[in-house]
């Protein structure tokens, strides 16, 4: 029987969820556009500045190929957490803040500072974004 309570996340929960955006991160500096597209659920949705809708794998995946064959190529990324909640056992929302590192630099430049939003869900025991959105940090 439920008790409508639910249950605080374990440990195990939050490194999974915080794990998430670590994994992007080494997709990104492989340019591996195969395994950053795996990062998403089926039907996983990216919203990026400038218009940017991609919805599902492939899509997200062709997407990212272009990209680091060419504007991102040589490029990473870089993301710390700013906030992680979880809505239920098995999906989780972080906020980060980071951006693109351009080739040698190890500090994302103001101009290309972001925050963005993860919202994970687990499916058969990996976490996954189900959505991503981010927008630049508004540099004084």
């Amino acid at each position: 029987m439920t008790t409508g309570v639910p249950t605080a996340p374990t440990a195990e929960d939050r490194s999974g969820v915080a794990d998430v955006p670590r994994r992007m991160m080494t997709a990104w500096a492989a340019n591996d556009a195969s395994a950053f597209a795996e990062l998403f659920t089926e039907d996983g949705t990216m919203v990026l500045p400038g218009d940017i809708f991609k919805k599902g794998r492939t899509t997200i995946q062709e997407f990212m190929a272009a990209g680091y064959a060419g504007p991102y190529k040589g490029t990473s990324v870089f993301g710390a957490p700013l906030d992680l909640k979880f809505l239920g056992a098995d999906a989780a929302v972080i906020v980060t803040e980071g951006g693109v590192l351009a080739p040698g630099e190890s500090t994302v430049a103001p101009e290309r500072q972001i925050r963005a939003t993860w919202v994970l869900s687990r499916q058969n025991g990996v976490w996954s974004i189900a959505a991503y959105h981010n927008s630049p940090v508004q540099v004084a």
